[in-house]
Formats: structure tokens, sequence, C-alpha cells
């Protein structure tokens, strides 16, 4: 998750999680473009000061809503390759249609404002990419997975198809998509080994 000012007065972790909350429920409600620093205050009884205070602007703000409306992916270590990668997208099992509301709808507003895209990048994407390549590491010195896969090209399978499903085919991601993924796409992609030719 992004690391927002620490310029100002102390920091209150209960107003952070309330400005927070206020910024998810407003994405929901009236969608990215609409929504503005000063709504989000005047949820929380507060001046658009404390949130500057916080967060440098919209786009930050709005990236660390979604960081947390997501949770912290887990860091796992089960010891295989698959069930790493099925603990790590068990975030996503819990069925959550706010969640998946302001999802749907920031996706739209990041195709046009490039710092939100950035602000989303490093809250929320950087986060799954680095997990994903701890895995894939502890796999690779398993013998699981072979050296020099594209990480970077089949980490964001997993994204795509869910975000896909949420906003094109407006469906929830479920556990038998999370499987499908993981059993049909990333551990053919990761564990494919190249053909011994023969003289």
């Amino acid at each position: 998750m992004s690391s927002p000012s620490k310029a100002g007065r102390p920091r209150s972790a209960d107003l952070d999680r309330a400005l927070l909350v206020a910024t998810q429920d407003l994405l929901a409600e009236v969608g990215y473009d609409r929504l503005s620093i000063e709504t989000v205050a005047a949820r929380c009884g507060a001046g658009k000061a404390t949130v500057y205070r916080r967060w440098a602007g919209k786009s930050e703000l709005v990236a660390d809503a979604v960081a947390q409306l997501h949770g912290e992916y887990p860091e796992p270590d089960t010891g295989t390759l698959r069930g790493d990668l099925l603990l790590m997208s068990s975030i996503w099992l819990d069925p959550d249609s706010r969640r998946d509301a302001v999802v749907a709808g920031l996706l739209t507003a990041m195709a046009h404002d490039a710092g939100l895209r950035e602000a989303v990048r490093v809250a929320v994407s950087e986060p799954h990419q680095a997990i994903f390549a701890a895995i894939v590491g502890r796999a690779v010195a398993r013998g699981e997975v072979p050296a020099g896969r594209d990480l970077e090209m089949i980490g964001s399978v997993f994204p795509a198809v869910t975000f896909h499903h949420l906003t094109v085919l407006a469906a929830p991601v479920g556990k038998e998509l999370v499987e499908r993924i993981i059993d049909g796409v990333l551990m053919p992609a990761l564990t494919w080994h190249e053909p011994t030719t023969r003289g």
C-alpha cells in the first residue's frame, strides 16, 4: 500500500480508516470522476486539509482505498506452487458486491487518468506482482518451475481475467473461476518444459 504524507499533526488510525471507507462508499455511489476530496472529508466530519495531510491527492487516496478494500495479499508458503497460488488468490473467494462495484467503476477511470493508473499500480499491482514473484521463486528452487519464465506476463493473467469477469460479464469471482485460472492457465504456463530434441 502506498504511504500517505506524514506532514502535519499526528495521524489517527481510526480517522485514516474512516476516510478510506468513505472513499470506497463514494466510489461505489458516484464513481471516480464525481468523487472529490471535499465530499470524502465532509462524510467523515473533517475538513479537506485533513485529507491532504494524509494523501497528496485524489488518485493516491483512491488507490489506498482500493488496496484496503482488497485487504493484504497473503504471503503463502505451503510447500507447493498450486497451494501457494490458491492461497494468494483467496482474497477473491468471499463474495463482496461492494468491492466488485468499486473495482469495476475504477477501471473506466483508469483508462483516461494516468495519475490514477500510477497510484493503483503502486498500491495494488506491485504488491501482487512481488508476492507472485516470491511464490514462483520458491517453486523454481524446489524444481517445480523452470527458471526464466516471463513473470510479468504470466502474473498479469489472474488480475486480467478476474477484472474481465467483474466488468464485461458482471459476475462475481468464485472458487471455481479461481481454480480454472490456476489449473488451466497459470500452472501450465509456469511448469511446461521445452521438449527435448533427439539428434
